[in-house]
């Protein structure tokens, strides 16, 4: 009976303790976490100088990152060239500490800096030949 009273008592016990969350990591709060991945627009773009409006030819381009590592870029109606290829595929990654974002495009890695991350944006830096940049991005709705 007692031993019964005692099952009894850690399953009680047991059902009133909370699994707190494991933390987001901030992959996944860039990329999420089914296959369909999360899909941005470059909201705001921060030089040197200060903050500019980014062209149309920019803002209307979506990114989108998959948790897989993989990532779609496709062009909006308006093209900044021409020739630009109306899509592009490539790989991305995160360091260790997740603090710096890696970018495969075609031959080159773009090594971004991760300013901040939320569920809905992430704010990106790097350092291009006309000087540093820090990129907004907004979840696309």
């Amino acid at each position: 009976m007692a031993f019964l009273r005692l099952t009894l008592l850690v399953l009680i016990i047991s059902g009133c303790v909370e699994n707190s969350p494991r933390p987001v990591s901030r992959a996944e709060l860039i990329a999420g976490t089914d296959e369909f991945g999360k899909t941005y627009q470059v909201n705001e773009i921060e030089i040197e100088l200060g903050t500019v409006t980014p062209h149309k030819c920019v803002t209307d381009n979506f990114i989108t990152y998959y948790p897989n590592g993989t990532y779609e870029i496709n062009e909006g109606a308006t093209k900044c060239d021409p020739n630009d290829p109306p899509g592009m595929l490539g790989v991305w990654h995160m360091n260790d500490s997740q603090t710096q974002l890696f970018v495969d495009i075609q031959d080159n890695t773009q090594v971004w800096e991760i300013e901040e991350t939320t569920s809905d944006q992430h704010r990106i830096s790097s350092v291009f030949k006309e000087g540093h940049r820090i990129y907004t991005f907004t979840l696309s709705r």
